[in-house]
C-alpha cells in the first residue's frame, strides 16, 4: 500500500474531536483508526507497542547506532468546525492551475487561494465541498508510516525511533494524554505543518475563554428597564475587544480574540474564545483586557452579568527550542541532503510539540504539503508530501 492509498484509506475514518474526557479521547469513533494504525504498526515489528485508553500509541524501533532515540509524531483527530463524516477524496493529476468545482457551488481556486500555484503540475487530492479532508493530520500519519516502511525495506541502518500517534490534538489535549513514563525519545519532531519548505520552531502561547452571560428575562410587553437582553450583553462585550484583533483581520506575528461560537437567549448566554499572541506579556495583557471590559459591562449593570473563566493551553515552545541549537542544525542538514534548503515560519497555532517541549521532549513541527485546514477547501499536494517522506527517511536514518 503506497503513500496514496495509506491517505485516502485513512481520511475515510471519521476522527472529530469534540469536548475533553478524562476517562477516553473526547470521541470514541476515532478510536477505529487508532486501533487500525495499530495494527499497521505491528507489522513493522516494533520492540514494544502500547495503546491507552485515548487511543495514543506508543510504538518504539530499535536502532542501528548509538545515537539518541527520537520521536516522530502526528495526530488522528480531526477539526469540528466542518463536518469529517463521509469523506470523500477527490484525487487531480497534473492540478492545471483552473478552477475546482466543489460541491454547492463552491470553488477551489488560484484566485482565492494562491498557494495553488505552487501545486501546478502536481497532483492534489481535494474535498467533494461537503467535509474537510483530513489532512491535518494524517497525511503526518502516512508519511510517518510511508517513510518507515520504506527504510526497513530497503534495509538501511537507522537510529533507535519512537512512533507517537495521538488523539484529541484539536482541542488541546493530546500531550496529557500521551504516557509519559513510557516515552523514551530526548527529542522529537510532529509532522502537522503546511508548506514542506518551512519548519517551526516558534508558536503562539494560547488560552482559552469560557464567558457565561445572566440576563434578567421580562416579557417584551413591559421590559422596560427591567429586562437585561443577555445576547445584547454579550454582543456590547464582544465589541468592546479590538476588531484589528480578530483571526480575519491579522497575521504574520499579530495576535487575536478569536470567537468561536456561543449559545443562548434572554436569560443566559455562554460564548467561547480563543485567545492568542506569540508573546507572552502580551498575551496576559489580553487576558487582563478581557476582564475589564467584562468588569465595565457589570459596573454599567450594577451586578455580575458578565463571568469569564481562563484556561492555560499551551505556550510558544521557542523558549525551550533555542536551548537545543542541534535540533536545529539537523533539520538543516536533513533538507540539504534532500536539495532543499529550510526555511522557518512562526506557527500561527499550535502542535503537540507545543506542550511536549515543555514536558522535556523538544518537538519542532515539519510541513506535510496541506493546505487549508479546518474547512471544506482543504486539500493535499501530493508531490510535497512525498518530498516529505524523503525528508522523514532522513531523520531517521541520521
Amino acid at each position: 500500500m503506497g503513500f496514496i492509498e495509506k491517505f485516502t484509506k485513512y481520511v475515510k475514518y471519521e476522527t472529530t474531536s469534540t469536548e475533553p474526557n478524562e476517562n477516553c479521547c473526547s470521541n470514541s469513533v476515532m478510536l477505529a483508526l487508532s486501533f487500525e494504525l495499530f495494527s499497521e504498526l505491528q507489522k513493522l515489528k516494533p520492540y514494544e507497542i502500547s495503546i491507552n485508553k485515548f487511543g495514543v500509541i506508543d510504538a518504539k524501533f530499535s536502532g542501528s547506532n548509538k545515537k539518541d532515540p527520537i520521536c516522530l509524531l502526528a495526530h488522528v483527530d480531526t477539526s469540528n468546525q466542518v463536518s469529517g463524516k463521509d469523506v470523500k477524496p477527490i484525487i487531480e493529476k497534473k492540478y492545471d492551475g483552473k478552477e475546482i468545482k466543489l460541491k454547492n457551488k463552491k470553488v477551489l481556486s488560484i484566485d482565492t487561494f494562491p498557494t495553488l500555484k505552487k501545486s501546478i503540475g502536481h497532483t492534489i487530492i481535494h474535498t467533494d465541498g461537503t467535509t474537510l479532508l483530513g489532512s491535518d493530520d494524517k497525511t503526518g500519519i502516512a508519511i510517518i508510516l510511508q517513510a518507515l516502511e520504506e527504510v526497513k525495506k530497503e534495509n538501511k541502518e537507522h537510529r533507535p525511533l519512537e512512533i507517537i500517534f495521538t488523539t484529541d490534538e484539536e482541542i488541546g489535549v493530546d500531550a496529557e494524554h500521551i504516557s509519559r513514563e513510557i516515552v523514551t525519545a530526548k527529542y522529537g519532531y510532529t509532522i502537522d505543518g503546511g508548506d514542506y519548505e518551512y519548519a517551526s520552531i516558534e508558536t503562539f502561547s494560547a488560552y482559552g475563554a469560557k464567558v457565561k452571560v445572566e440576563g434578567k428575562s421580562i416579557h417584551p410587553g413591559e421590559a422596560k428597564g427591567k429586562m437585561v437582553n443577555a445576547s445584547n450583553v454579550f454582543i456590547s462585550f464582544h465589541n468592546l475587544l479590538p476588531e484589528k484583533a480578530r483571526p480575519e483581520n491579522s497575521w504574520k506575528k499579530e495576535p487575536f480574540y478569536h470567537l468561536l461560537g456561543m449559545k443562548g437567549r434572554e436569560e443566559e448566554l455562554e460564548a467561547s474564545y480563543l485567545i492568542r499572541s506569540f508573546d507572552e506579556e502580551e498575551i496576559k495583557e489580553m487576558v487582563n483586557f478581557m476582564k475589564e471590559c467584562a468588569n465595565k459591562i457589570n459596573t454599567k449593570l450594577k451586578y455580575e452579568a458578565i463571568k469569564i473563566t481562563f484556561n492555560r493551553q499551551y505556550k510558544n515552545m521557542i523558549s525551550v527550542l533555542n536551548k537545543y541549537p542541534q535540533i536545529q542544525k539537523e533539520m538543516e542538514e536533513v533538507y540539504k541532503k534532500v536539495g532543499m534548503k529550510l526555511k522557518y515560519e512562526a506557527v500561527r497555532g499550535g502542535t503537540t510539540g507545543s506542550r511536549l517541549s515543555f514536558m522535556g521532549i523538544p518537538c519542532p513541527n515539519l510541513g506535510t504539503g496541506g493546505y487549508n485546514f479546518h474547512g471544506i477547501y482543504e486539500y493535499l499536494d501530493v508531490d510535497q508530501a512525498l518530498k516529505m517522506i524523503e525528508i522523514v527517511k532522513e531523520i531517521i536514518k541520521v
